[in-house]
C-alpha cells in the first residue's frame, strides 16, 4: 500500500502544507526541499500520477493572444501559421490547447480570472504588443508561464523569440552587397520591441558597411498592408525622395508601398529593390515576388510548447530566452547586379 502525503511528510519532518505545496507543483518551495519531497515520494511508493505536473505529460494548455489594439497582432497569415504550429505540438504530445484573448482596453484582472479558476497546466502568452508595463498581472499567474515574441531584460520568464536583429541586418546587408548606396527603411509607424530590434539591425548594417545614415529616407508606414499602401500613395504625391532600395519592417508594409510605387510608375526591381520580413504566404504572389526573411513560424510554435512543458515538468530550472534566425528568401524583388 502506497504511503500517504501525511505520512510523508512526518517522515521528512516538514509540514503537509509543504508536501502539498511541492505536489502541486506551487512557488515558495526551495531547490532542494521540492528535490527532497520528490525523491521520498518515490522512495516511498507515494502516487504521483494524482497530480498533473509529475504525470507524463501535462494535460491542459492556455495560449492567451494579448492585443492592444490589433494593428500588429490581427488575423494575418503569420500570426495563422504561429497558432497552427502551436495547436500541432499539442495536438503531437496530447495536450489540450484552449485559445483566449486578453484585450488592453479592458480590466485585465476579470479577463485572467479563468486561468485562477481553470486548472490549466501551463500558458503561452503571446506578447507582440506588450509593454513593460503590461506584464505584472501576467507574471501573478498561479501556473508555468513562457512568453512569445517579446522580451525585457528586468523581467523574469521563459521566452522564445525571433531574431529580428539578425534578420533585419542580414537584409540590409544582402542590399548593400548588391551595389546599392541608397538604402531607405519603410518603418512600421506602430512601436514595438521587434521593430525596434529590426531597426537596430538595419542601422547596424549600415554602420558596419560605412554607409551613411539618411532619415529622408526613413519612411513610416502603418503595419498593414491597406494603411501602408494608402501612406505610401500620400508620400509619393508629397514628392518625397526615394531611395534604391528598401527593408521593410514586415511582409505586409512592403506588400503596401510595393502597390504604391507601382501604380504610381515606378518599376520593382528596376528603379527600386524591396526586401521584407516574415516570409507569409503573400510574397510569392505579388508582383514581383517579394524577397524576405523567412521566419519558420510552425517551428516557434513547437519550441515555446517544448519549453512550457520542460518549465512545467522542472520548474526550478534556470530561466531560457531562445532566438529563432531567420532566413533570407530572395525572389525578384531585389535587382541583382
Amino acid at each position: 500500500m502506497s504511503i500517504s502525503a501525511k505520512e510523508l511528510a512526518q517522515k521528512l519532518n516538514v509540514s503537509p502544507a509543504t508536501i502539498s505545496m511541492v505536489l502541486n507543483n506551487k512557488p515558495g518551495i526551495s531547490a532542494e526541499t521540492r528535490d527532497m519531497v520528490l525523491s521520498a515520494a518515490k522512495k516511498y511508493g507515494y502516487d504521483l500520477t494524482k497530480y498533473s505536473p509529475y504525470t507524463e505529460k501535462a494535460k491542459n494548455i492556455c495560449f492567451l493572444i494579448y492585443k492592444k489594439n490589433g494593428q500588429v497582432v490581427s488575423d494575418t497569415p503569420f500570426f495563422s501559421a504561429l497558432t497552427e504550429g502551436i495547436s500541432n505540438t499539442c495536438q503531437a504530445n496530447s495536450l489540450t490547447l484552449n485559445i483566449l484573448y486578453v484585450y488592453a482596453n479592458q480590466p485585465i484582472e476579470p479577463q485572467l480570472k479563468e486561468l485562477f479558476e481553470k486548472e490549466y497546466h501551463g500558458v503561452l502568452l503571446l506578447a507582440t504588443e506588450m509593454g513593460r508595463e503590461d506584464f505584472p498581472p501576467f507574471l501573478q499567474l498561479p501556473c508555468p508561464l513562457v512568453v512569445l515574441d517579446c522580451y525585457y531584460e528586468d523581467l523574469a520568464f521563459d521566452t522564445i523569440l525571433i531574431n529580428n536583429v539578425q534578420g533585419s541586418y542580414v537584409a540590409t546587408s544582402r542590399l548593400i552587397s548588391n551595389g546599392f548606396k541608397q538604402i531607405g527603411y519603410l518603418k512600421s509607424s506602430f512601436r514595438i520591441a521587434n521593430f525596434e530590434e529590426r531597426a537596430d539591425g538595419y542601422y547596424k548594417a549600415l554602420r558596419d558597411h560605412s554607409i551613411k545614415k539618411d532619415f529622408n529616407y526613413v519612411l513610416e508606414l502603418s503595419p498593414s498592408m491597406e494603411s501602408a499602401y494608402s501612406d505610401m500613395e500620400r508620400l509619393l504625391k508629397q514628392g518625397i525622395p526615394l531611395a534604391e532600395a528598401y527593408f521593410a519592417d514586415n511582409d505586409l508594409i512592403a506588400a503596401g508601398a510595393m502597390r504604391a510605387l507601382l501604380e504610381a510608375g515606378h518599376r520593382i526591381p528596376e528603379e527600386i529593390s524591396i526586401i521584407g520580413f516574415d516570409d507569409i504566404s503573400l510574397c510569392n504572389f505579388l508582383s514581383p515576388p517579394l524577397s524576405t526573411m523567412r521566419v519558420e513560424k510552425h517551428d516557434f510554435g513547437m519550441l515555446a510548447v517544448k519549453q512550457l512543458q520542460s518549465r512545467i515538468q522542472n520548474p526550478t530550472q534556470s530561466l531560457v530566452k531562445l532566438e529563432l534566425s531567420t532566413q533570407l528568401i530572395s525572389r525578384d524583388s531585389v535587382r541583382k547586379d
